[in-house]
């Protein structure tokens, strides 16, 4: 049974990161503070054992015990293999689930904060980029932090056991490697940012270019776009180079904290030797864990580097979302029925492209049908996603209820189904639910009913607790796109943009859907493009691109 995703219209915070996984991340906390511990452990063990046989050997009247020393080396060294290896399923699994819940739990926050989510290809990849920096926080920050704390106690620890003193002397250069990563603390975040905003510059500069290659070939403008995409890209290497500077310096001054405390535990054991307080085998295997604690510190050398990466991110995100703590929230008015469409010489096309809408005129009123015809690449999808909210030039004038469409706050009204649906890992009723959280199961039945689901489902032995898997890989297209469609019906938005609703559709399931399309908008308005020919009572047509 999967979990579901957690129903907050809170904004996200990396302290709360934790809370669906808790069980996975204390999993994967404990099995990697097994496996460092058996490390450290299995380093001054060898060390000891290694020396007190030799004194064995030399010694006459030197009794050792070599079988259990032995044992437990052989147990440290498993433990330390199956801790290690265990660790990394844990916290890879509890990541994974993590990102999955984020991603439904964003869908819903989107839905619930804005009209719709800007789907242009810049902010798919920015969301889903930044997505998956998040886990950053608790596979780079809190479980770093919290194996070295521990590690750094234990080690406190086992030095006061051998003696106070040898305790107390080491204490500040052991501090101090501990401490020395939070001079990285702003200059890092700070990297990290600077990092991600260039990242995504360069990653839209060379798609840009991708798509342009044609004009800019004809124009023999090219080989100036390539050199500053080279210029970009260095650029962003010298970001990187920065950053990695910064985590060596960190990583130095580790060092040279350890070297003292490594010096002052020397030279505080000597004394100890001659006066016999302390034996020689204890004392290296004081001397190295020691140097084995250096495992559990260097990685926090990094750690404020990858906390700012997820703190961009979630800010990032945030804003998407519709909780940016800056921006200060629009108010406007929300359209009321009767709904009506006015397109005056309407014209559109995405940034770059050659074809687009042009000279569009349509008096679209509450209760009809608009279906959008025409070749592929001729500007129905632009059209749409103009209509969604998508922050697009355009020419002409767009108006709802008589307003431009920026006048009004949409997002109870309008619903929109782009090419690219969203199905998440998640039961066929979450997913459905991701629309409507408080929809029963009669709402969901019948929704999939309207888009001819409904006798699949039954049929399924799990029937609404099936797993549609994630992005719809364990059903066919036409089966995802319908479990969106449906997702989208059970929001009950007024105004429907549907982008290629029928696709992979046979012609009677087609014409099943529509009908239930235009019963359901009766009293809004509903808009498709589609490839598909479909029929219907008061259907109208308008082909878009030549």
């Amino acid at each position: 049974m999967t979990e579901q995703a957690p129903r907050t219209r809170q904004p996200i915070r990396l302290r709360h990161l934790l809370q669906t996984r808790r069980a996975g991340w204390l999993l994967a906390l404990l099995l990697g503070g097994v496996a460092l511990f058996s490390a450290i452990a299995l380093l001054a063990l060898s060390g000891w054992f290694i020396t007190a046989s030799a004194m064995a050997g030399l010694a006459a009247g030197y009794v050792l015990d070599i079988f259990r020393p032995a044992a437990v080396i052989r147990l440290l060294a498993l433990t330390r293999t199956l801790g290690r290896y265990g660790e990394r399923l844990a916290s890879h699994h509890a990541a994974l689930g993590l990102l999955r819940d984020l991603r439904a739990g964003l869908f819903r926050r989107i839905g619930q904060a804005r009209a719709l989510p800007d789907r242009s290809g810049e902010a798919m990849h920015r969301l889903v980029s930044d997505i998956d920096l998040l886990d950053q926080f608790p596979l780079r920050v809190l479980l770093p932090w919290a194996w070295a704390s521990l590690m750094l106690i234990i080690m406190l620890g086992f030095l006061a056991w051998l003696d106070l003193t040898l305790m107390l002397w080491s204490l500040p250069g052991l501090l101090l490697a501990w401490l020395m990563p939070w001079l990285g603390y702003w200059r890092g975040g700070q990297l990290a940012r600077d990092d991600v905003e260039r990242n995504e510059r360069r990653r839209a500069y060379l798609l840009d270019s991708l798509h342009l290659l044609t004009p800019l070939l004809l124009w023999q403008r090219w080989p100036q776009r390539a050199g500053d995409f080279t210029r970009i890209d260095q650029q962003h290497l010298a970001q990187q180079d920065r950053q990695q500077q910064l985590i060596s310096l960190l990583t130095l001054f580790q060092q040279w904290a350890l070297g003292a405390a490594l010096l002052a535990l020397v030279w505080q054991g000597w004394p100890l030797l001659d006066a016999g307080a302390v034996s020689v085998p204890l004392l290296l295997a004081g001397v190295l864990a020691l140097l084995g604690l250096s495992e559990a510190l260097l990685p926090l050398a990094g750690s404020f580097v990858a906390l700012g990466l997820s703190q961009t991110a979630r800010d990032r995100v945030n804003g998407m979302a519709g909780h940016d703590p800056i921006a200060e929230p629009r108010v406007s008015p929300r359209p009321v029925a009767p709904f009506s469409m006015q397109w005056e010489r309407l014209g559109v096309r995405w940034p770059g492209a050659i074809n687009g809408a042009t000279g569009l005129n349509l008096a679209l009123q509450q209760g009809e049908v608009l279906l959008l015809h025409g070749p592929s690449g001729g500007g129905k999808s632009t059209l749409l996603q103009l209509l969604a909210g998508e922050p697009l030039a355009y020419e002409g004038r767009c108006l709802l209820n008589g307003r431009p469409l920026e006048h009004w706050d949409l997002r109870r009204v309008m619903g929109w189904l782009p090419q690219d649906v969203d199905i998440f890992d998640l039961s066929l009723a979450d997913n459905l639910r991701l629309g409507n959280p408080e929809a029963s199961d009669a709402q969901l039945w019948q929704a999939l009913e309207d888009v001819a689901l409904a006798d699949w489902v039954r049929n399924h032995p799990q029937q609404l607790a099936l797993l549609p898997g994630e992005l719809g890989t364990a059903v066919s297209g036409g089966q995802a796109r319908r479990i969106a469609l449906a997702r989208l019906l059970l929001a009950e938005r007024p105004i429907l943009l549907l982008d290629e609703p029928f696709a992979g559709l046979d012609e009677a399931t087609r014409e099943r859907v529509m009908a239930s399309l235009i019963r359901r908008q009766a009293d809004g308005l509903l808009i498709i493009a589609s490839h598909q020919p479909v029929t219907g009572e008061g259907i109208r047509y308008l082909r878009v691109g030549e």
